[in-house]
């Protein structure tokens, strides 16, 4: 049996503009629960969507197997970017509240033979199907999530003030639940990894775009929280500016606050600081299908300001962030057109034409820093840039297998480097005659003369689902 590891302490991207943060936090005293949350991103625009109580809906088909079909029993308020059916979170009108933030160790078990929805329909079906934390950690494992791309963890909350936290480390899902009273903070990092960070800061780059400082950041927050304090809107959006992101190219888009005994979500943009908000109890969820732009200070109170949500304006939304994530422009449509039509497919083109990878890494020593950068064409690797989910750097503490996945991949030539970086610069060294000093592996079988030999070509392959599983060798 392979013993699988897992990095520790420390995931970087590449680039600064790959990262991929957010930051969550559950406020709770007996007069209040809040969850806030920062949508930290590199792609802008997004809407907010009334859903709709008693749609039959079917998850979008991706692989051979079964797709999961509901009923909606409840209207939702969520927030989204790649059209309805997959916000990234939202509050349902029981006061069930869902939230999404990157978490790059996620491995899903694709191979299990349950129902399935993606990493984004999932969070649509527990707004669609229950009230409470405790009724979705029960229905857990009744279905299976085959992702599209994201590699997430989940914070959850609901009117009982539980709150809880879902990964999935090693297919299966874990939870983290707090009662009650008990506030509840996580970013970029597992629970477990981040737990260490709770007190102290020691090693951590004190930055924002750093998960273990916003965390740090945020664990400080609810240890001075005192339970009298009057905890409303104003103190979330205070807390959640201490871990903002204010500029650059991946910065934080929006701030959200939820306030689940009042049924009433309040939320800010990085271009449009006026603070928006809607009010569940004052919707209508039996009818019409509706929605309103996020980036706007015109309207501050949405409530009966939502306008009609047809499939063109969802398209002129969806296209572009897909598109952003790596998606092209086929598969779009063919999404776009599932989430109005909801009929349950046999085959689609994302199905025929995309892939995960599951990259496996030997390393026969304890506490090896790994590097491994994939890249889909010769412009991403001249600019050292990766696809969404293709960067891992850190220490692994043990020996084993290290399991790389990355989800959501074109069928085509992808590049890859792996390579135990000894002096922890994060560049494969090489000596004065050329030779590599540091073990390494790429997709190719080509071995290098000199580091000028190290391209796009000398180190891709052709990949499909069909050779999707790699076992890395390294040369010496």
């Amino acid at each position: 049996m392979i013993k699988k590891i897992y990095l520790s302490l420390l995931i970087a991207m590449i680039t600064s503009n790959l990262i991929y943060p957010c930051s969550a936090i559950v406020l709770k005293n007996e007069n209040q629960i809040l969850l806030a949350k920062n949508f930290d991103w590199t792609y802008h625009d997004g809407i907010i969507i009334k859903n709709l109580r008693s749609i039959s809906k079917t998850a979008y088909y991706t692989h051979q197997g079964e797709p999961a079909q509901w009923t909606s029993k409840y209207g939702s308020i969520t927030f989204n970017q790649n059209g309805k059916e997959m916000p990234y979170g939202g509050m349902n009108e029981k006061g069930l509240v869902v939230e999404m933030l990157w978490l790059d160790l996620t491995k899903y078990n694709i191979n299990e033979e349950k129902k399935y929805l993606n990493e984004l329909e999932w969070i649509q079906y527990q707004l669609d199907n229950f009230e409470t934390v405790q009724q979705v950690i029960d229905h857990l494992n009744e279905v299976k999530i085959y992702p599209i791309k994201g590699k997430i963890h989940y914070i959850l909350t609901d009117k009982t003030g539980e709150s809880v936290i879902i990964e999935y480390l090693n297919g299966m899902p874990t939870t983290y639940k707090k009662e009650a009273n008990v506030c509840q903070t996580i970013t970029n990092h597992s629970v477990h990894q981040s737990e260490p960070y709770k007190n102290q800061i020691k090693g951590i780059r004190k930055n924002n775009t750093a998960p273990t400082y916003r965390y740090y950041q945020l664990e400080q927050k609810i240890s001075n929280f005192k339970v009298k304090t009057e905890l409303n809107e104003a103190y979330a959006f205070n807390v959640l500016q201490k871990v903002t992101i204010p500029k650059g190219d991946f910065r934080t888009m929006w701030s959200i606050v939820y306030n689940v005994h009042q049924k009433s979500i309040s939320f800010l943009t990085d271009t449009h600081k006026e603070i928006k908000n809607i009010r569940l109890p004052d919707l209508d969820f039996g009818e019409e299908l509706t929605y309103f732009p996020l980036h706007q200070n015109e309207i501050i109170n949405l409530s009966r300001e939502l306008k009609s949500f047809t499939e063109h304006i969802s398209y002129s939304y969806l296209s572009p962030s897909l598109i952003h994530l790596g998606f092209d422009e086929t598969v779009t449509k063919d999404i776009s057109q599932h989430q109005f039509l909801q009929s349950k497919g046999v085959s689609s083109y994302f199905a025929s034409n995309y892939f995960h990878f599951e990259i496996s890494i030997p390393l026969e020593e304890e506490k090896q820093t790994v590097f491994i950068a994939v890249m889909d064409s010769e412009e991403q690797f001249k600019k050292r840039e990766v696809v969404t989910g293709g960067y891992l750097y850190g220490t692994v503490p043990n020996n084993g297998t290290l399991m790389v996945h990355i989800y959501g991949l074109k069928n085509g030539k992808y590049s890859m480097l792996t390579f135990i970086d000894n002096n922890k610069n994060r560049n494969l060294d090489f000596d004065k005659q050329g030779k590599a000093m540091e073990k390494y592996a790429t997709f190719s079988h080509f071995t290098f003369a000199n580091e000028n030999e190290l391209t796009f070509s000398s180190t891709s392959a052709d990949f499909s689902i069909s050779n999707a599983q790699v076992a890395v060798k390294w040369n010496h």
